[in-house]
């Protein structure tokens, strides 16, 4: 199996290290459960860049259609982000509801996410049924 070796990797690489010996000081230190987040999260990152160090460059290379889509979905998705902002502000301004807005920035955020991956992902199968 080879490897490669470029500033990529070998970025990823040390970025992984360096959680894993961030964590384990963090545990040294203050006793906490963010050492042991630490150490998984660079424990994954380690995996994560074992794996793409055995693809080639262009594996990971989007081509035009997943380019489209993912503007596509983005667009979609921030015109969903703004309806739901309209309408919270319309809630909150004709009812007697009073919204928290750190609970309607995180609700906005979470739709956002959600939206972007579900047309991402619908944009991409309509692609291949075509």
């Amino acid at each position: 199996m080879k490897f490669r070796k470029d500033k990529y990797i070998l970025r990823f690489m040390s970025m992984s290290i360096g959680m894993i010996v961030a964590g384990i000081l963090l545990g040294i230190f203050v006793p906490s459960f963010a050492g042991v987040g630490l150490i998984m999260a660079g424990m994954i990152l380690s995996v994560m860049g074992v794996y793409a160090a055995t693809k080639p460059m262009e594996y990971f290379m989007p081509d035009e259609r997943i380019n489209k889509n993912t503007d596509k979905a983005g667009h979609h998705a921030f015109w969903i982000m703004v309806n739901v902002v309209i309408i919270l502000n319309l809630i909150d301004t004709f009812t007697s509801v009073s919204i928290e807005y750190n609970i309607a920035g995180l609700l906005i955020l979470f739709i956002g996410i959600y939206s972007f991956w579900i047309l991402g992902w619908f944009y991409n199968k309509k692609g291949d049924l075509e």
